[in-house]
């Protein structure tokens, strides 16, 4: 099962601004004084040892994440992440003669605004197979591509295409992959995705609150990631945030991490970045978790990531 993140931003893209580029330039600058790169091989070398909120950036984009597995192309919400997988698909020549199955959250902008973009979409020898628990999705990502709104129609876009409605707490099969849902706690609604394929599991739970909840709610959630390599989790807030923007619908790092800890989980990636914040900011939320993990949970074996754009892994 191959992973790649290609947006990991929450509410809105966020292009990194000039005064950002500009302080990791200072910071950089910073730390090259009495360093020997003199040469291309100790440039290299100084780089590599950066910080990585000083050497690139988590990115921008809104959410998009793909799973490949068995041949099969997943696809976890369609945010403007979607544009750079469609390009990266065509640039490695796998966007034709192929299904791509995609599975919506729920259908806010940030989720759905790359969909338009998407370049294997218009190829008639192409699949789209698309999956959500809301009735009309179809009709809502038709009205997103209105004249009124956007100039090329879905009708335009000449791969075929299969809407299926999935039922609450469902599971749907694919050969040997099977993927299931669970409902969320976010304003409008929001689900949470489980991808099981022989002893491999990923767990994808963005736009959700995980505070001040029912216990059923949360036992729940926890038997849903039981056990699962990674879990993809919403952390848009602070500690402190989520405790004042109850019911906004996001949730913190901490909580996402008392969850992982008592499901059993391997990996957690902290998800749907405020857009507020810029890569330092988000670095220190990201040590922040490490530590509160130790302190808390000192033999627990949980490895905490940052999601990033662009970056992958293989369970």
């Amino acid at each position: 099962m191959k992973i790649k993140f290609w947006g990991v931003r929450g509410s809105i893209p966020t292009p990194i601004s000039s005064s950002e580029i500009q302080r990791k330039i200072r910071s950089v600058l910073k730390q090259s004084i009495n360093q020997n790169i003199s040469n291309p091989k100790e440039v290299d070398k100084f780089l590599k040892g950066l910080n990585k909120s000083d050497y690139g950036t988590v990115g921008g984009n809104t959410a998009c994440i793909e799973v490949q597995v068995d041949g099969k192309i997943f696809i976890f919400d369609m945010g403007s992440g979607m544009r750079n997988l469609g390009q990266d698909l065509y640039r490695n020549n796998q966007y034709k003669d192929r299904a791509f199955y995609i599975f919506l959250t729920h259908t806010h902008w940030d989720h759905i605004s790359g969909f338009p973009f998407f370049y294997p979409a218009f190829f008639p020898e192409n699949q789209l197979i698309l999956h959500s628990t809301i009735p009309d999705f179809k009709k809502r990502l038709e009205l997103q591509q209105d004249p009124k709104f956007f100039p090329v129609s879905m009708k335009n876009m000449h791969c075929e295409k299969k809407f299926v409605k999935l039922d609450y707490s469902s599971t749907i099969s694919y050969e040997d992959i099977e993927v299931s849902n669970l409902r969320l706690h976010h304003p409008g609604g929001s689900f949470s995705y489980r991808l099981d394929y022989e002893e491999q599991s990923f767990v994808y739970a963005t736009d959700s609150e995980f505070r001040n909840l029912s216990d059923t709610f949360i036992v729940n959630f926890k038997n849903f990631c039981r056990n699962a390599d990674v879990l993809v989790i919403d952390a848009q807030y602070t500690f402190e945030e989520a405790i004042q923007k109850e019911d906004w619908g996001h949730s913190s790092a901490m909580d996402g991490i008392n969850i992982a800890v008592e499901a059993g989980v391997d990996r957690i990636f902290l998800f749907h970045h405020d857009p507020n914040r810029n890569d330092q900011e988000l670095e220190k939320i990201h040590r922040k978790a490490i530590n509160y993990h130790k302190m808390n949970f000192p033999n627990s074996n949980l490895e905490i990531f940052l999601a990033r754009e662009g970056a992958k892994l293989n369970i």
